[in-house]
């Protein structure tokens, strides 16, 4: 018999990380295509509240996510469903920029997409292998 290759959770592993790149990617796709790239300047007066509230929450909500939710996940296959949520979350935040707040609001724009991109690197899935149970 050969041994092989390609365990499982090797084959596991590299769906977390197409998906975890192609959301990356879209991100990206997003800002430079629907966004029009980065906008540059500074904000003409104070951004909404509700936005700045909106997109927080969305930041803690993914971090929690990855940082509080999936480490108590023991199965790699539950583990993806909860990453694709945390990853969602975290591109919530980048569409806000995009969508919710208005052309006079550049500097705040740039900020939403560093930490929608941020978030999304921090779901990078080192995560993907079994661990060993002590």
């Amino acid at each position: 018999m050969s041994p092989h290759r390609n365990p499982p959770t090797e084959k596991k592993a590299i769906v977390f990380w197409i998906i975890w790149f192609a959301i990356l990617q879209g991100v990206f796709i997003l800002q430079f295509f629907i966004g029009g790239g980065l906008p540059k300047g500074s904000d003409q007066g104070s951004p909404p509240l509700w936005v700045l509230a909106a997109a927080g929450t969305l930041a803690l909500l993914a971090l929690a996510i990855r940082f509080r939710v999936i480490p108590k996940i023991a199965e790699v296959q539950q583990r993806l469903p909860a990453m694709i949520a945390g990853l969602a979350v975290s591109e919530g935040i980048s569409l806000l920029g995009i969508f919710a707040l208005g052309k006079e609001f550049p500097a705040t724009q740039v900020v939403f997409f560093v930490m929608a991109v941020f978030c999304i690197m921090t779901f990078a899935p080192i995560y993907a292998q079994q661990r060993e149970l002590n």
